[in-house]
């Protein structure tokens, strides 16, 4: 069954909310917990070099 996870973006300001498989929340609580940073958090960086890679979104040279 599919999880929410809440996502806030750029400055913060915005809530999305979304589902997804199990699995893919397992690995980023994974990530967050080696990382130790909130799920949220890496949930944003993921989105962010996503957005980067793409050409969406420009670097943000403190989300490095």
């Amino acid at each position: 069954k599919a999880k929410c996870i809440q996502c806030f973006l750029m400055k913060k300001e915005t809530i999305i909310t979304f589902r997804l498989p199990s699995e893919i929340k397992s690995i980023v609580e994974s990530l967050a917990d080696k990382d130790e940073r909130t799920t949220g958090w890496i949930v944003r960086k993921l989105i962010t070099e996503a957005l980067e890679a793409r050409g969406l979104l420009k670097s943000n040279p403190k989300s490095k």
